[in-house]
């Protein structure tokens, strides 16, 4: 019995071995098509000076082979990526084959000595199985991408003029992008010009672009982007499924597995990228997960910012909510480091306090579209060059929000740390449009001298949060003296040199600010920088008073501080004097500068007095 079973196992190890063999034959063995794109040939030569009905005749005819000419160029350019694309297809395929084939090799090898049992012959023949099931499944979707990519050939091809006028068949082709330079305002108007068929293709094929271009609905861009999103994590945890292997030893040798180093980096960022949704959907404080807050994923870029990676969550749709707030976040923030998931819970605080405060639909934007500096060690912490980068881009995304909302909309800006500097920046220097700014914890605003610098529309205003026990705060005025002093003594806090421009939260500025107290602060606290959007703290509730349109409750609620001023020093300007009577003289209201200007901190007085039960409840 031993020995047949013997020779029934050698014959079926063999015919799984030729299957798999000849489902690997079906990718060929040669190198894929290498696609080129020739140079368009030049300009056809000047044309003779004849004239007459030949000559006429001649020209129509030379015209209409150029028009051909110019279009089979056209369409060597539209056919490079498909055929790139379909290499790329072919060797993916190979290599997730071998896999297979090595996995089953090592089927082989790990239970091949139980082969003389019932139990190792039926242990093999599952292994077997699971393995061309997985072959067939490489095949499979090999097959899908070639027939799609053939499908699209055969689209290009069929729109060749072979002779004027000559009928051809109506074949369905992907509308091609807007430019890259389109505004907001265009890439709308294209959008809407698209038939449904058009449009359904398009987010089917999910190109990384569209899902984030402004000017495109958030309820396309955000199953655009998850799309993306799923085939950056697919492309390596598929691998490490079919070669039986854990996706660290993916990640630590890609080469290995056919993949590359930017396959390795979407992949990181998509893990960051998604934790992020889940985390804006599900946190509570209790740690229990159990919140179902509608999120989408308003942009997304792993690449973006040498691997830093791009990405904006947006809870509620901002196309449809009446206010949406944008939150900018400063130093050490990034996809890469894990700020949408592993921060301080600032977006799904403020949505949860909005619709606590006023039901009637706020959307909260979790933004993390520019490139931060990497820490408070950071040299490029100490100057304005990436806020001003990130004020353009910000200010794009912004504008772009005003384009695709229905109807009037109520949009707050919100920087924290390094992220107010570029909220400065992106209003005064960038062109954004928005109806309220907020700064938290601000170094200072660069380019924005002052709140009218950001040129807000009627009724809105900058607004400040700066509590005194916030050391970055204190440090706004590049070069000053005590600034500098103060962040030499904390260990260069915010980089070789302090301040990053003017203070908002100086009475000089014209902003409102507003209480921002960290209960029990006694003294500065590097912490307390990021004490803001705590539930029950003064800060929060005032945000979500701005931000869902209610600024007036600030007042009613006794949250409006003073701003910081410089002493004076001020003398009358008559005196009485014995025998002479009243006399006039000399008038002085003199700032007393002090150490380098330091101002007078009001809020100092508040210590002990403050409270952390400010929220808005059920």
């Amino acid at each position: 019995m031993s020995q047949v079973r013997g020779v029934g196992y050698v014959v079926w190890v063999g015919d799984i071995d030729a299957a798999l063999a000849a489902l690997k034959a079906l990718l060929g063995t040669g190198d894929p098509v290498a696609a080129r794109v020739p140079n368009l040939p030049t300009e056809p030569p000047p044309w003779p000076p004849w004239s007459g009905a030949a000559s006429d005749a001649a020209k129509l005819r030379s015209s209409d082979l150029d028009g051909q000419r110019r279009r089979l160029y056209q369409q060597q350019v539209e056919a490079y990526p498909i055929i790139s694309g379909a290499g790329q297809t072919l060797i993916h395929a190979r290599k997730q084959m071998d896999a297979v084939i090595a996995a089953w090799q090592a089927d082989k090898f790990s239970i091949g000595w139980l082969a003389n049992t019932v139990q190792g012959q039926q242990a093999l023949i599952a292994a077997g199985q699971q393995r061309l099931a997985e072959a067939a499944g490489v095949i499979r979707e090999a097959m899908h991408e070639f027939a799609r990519a053939a499908e699209q050939l055969n689209a290009i091809s069929d729109d060749f003029p072979l002779t004027p006028g000559q009928e051809r068949s109506a074949q369905l082709q992907m509308p091609q992008l807007p430019p890259e330079d389109a505004s907001a305002q265009d890439v709308e108007n294209w959008w809407h010009s698209l038939s449904q068929d058009d449009k359904d293709r398009l987010i089917a094929a999910h190109p990384q672009r569209l899902g984030n271009l402004n000017g495109i609905p958030a309820a396309v861009r955000d199953p655009v982007n998850r799309a993306v999103l799923s085939d950056d994590l697919h492309r390596v945890e598929d691998i490490a499924k079919l070669g039986g292997v854990d996706v660290s030893e993916i990640l630590n040798d890609p080469s290995k597995y056919g993949l590359t180093s930017d396959d390795i980096t979407r992949y990181t960022n998509a893990v960051q990228t998604r934790h992020g949704l889940d985390h804006d959907r599900t946190w509570t404080a209790d740690g229990k997960n159990t919140a179902d807050r509608p999120v989408m994923l308003w942009a997304y870029d792993p690449l973006a910012f040498q691997g830093r990676g791009k990405a904006a969550i947006a809870i509620g749709n901002p196309d449809w909510a009446r206010n949406t707030a944008v939150i900018v976040p400063g130093t050490g923030s990034s996809v890469k480091s894990g700020w949408l998931a592993g921060g301080r819970n600032d977006a799904a605080v403020l949505y949860d306090q909005s619709a606590l405060a006023d039901p009637d639909s706020t959307s909260v934007i979790a933004w993390m579209g520019y490139e931060t500096p990497d820490s408070f060690t950071d040299p490029d912490i100490g100057n304005t060059t990436l806020a001003r980068q990130g004020g353009n881009l910000l200010a794009a995304d912004v504008n772009g929000l005003g384009v695709t909302h229905n109807g009037p909309a109520n949009i707050t800006v919100i920087g924290h740390s390094y992220g107010s500097t570029t909220v400065a920046d992106a209003f005064a220097n960038s062109g954004m449009h928005a109806n309220n700014a907020i700064l938290l914890g601000s170094p200072g605003t660069d380019l924005a001298r002052s709140a009218a610098d950001f040129q807000l529309p009627e009724g809105g205003h900058v607004y400040v949060g700066a509590a005194s026990s916030d050391p970055i705060t204190w440090v706004p005025q590049l070069g000053s003296t005590v600034q500098n002093y103060l962040n030499d003594k904390l260990g260069d806090l915010v980089g070789a040199s302090a301040g990053l421009g003017f203070d908002p939260a100086a009475d000089s500025f014209g902003s409102i600010r507003f209480h921002a107290e960290v209960p029990g602060a006694d003294g500065l606290n590097p912490a307390d920088h990021s004490y803001y959007y705590t539930v029950g703290s003064e800060s929060l509730r005032a945000m979500t008073d701005i931000v869902t349109g209610n600024p007036g409750r600030l007042f009613d609620d006794n949250l409006i501080a003073e701003g910081r001023h410089l002493p004076h020093l001020t003398t009358p300007n008559k005196v009485d004097i014995p025998g002479l009577g009243r006399v006039e003289i000399p008038h002085l209201d003199v700032p007393l500068p002090g150490l380098g200007g330091f101002d007078v901190e009001p809020e100092d007085s508040r210590a002990g007095t403050v409270t952390s039960n400010h929220q808005y409840g059920p």
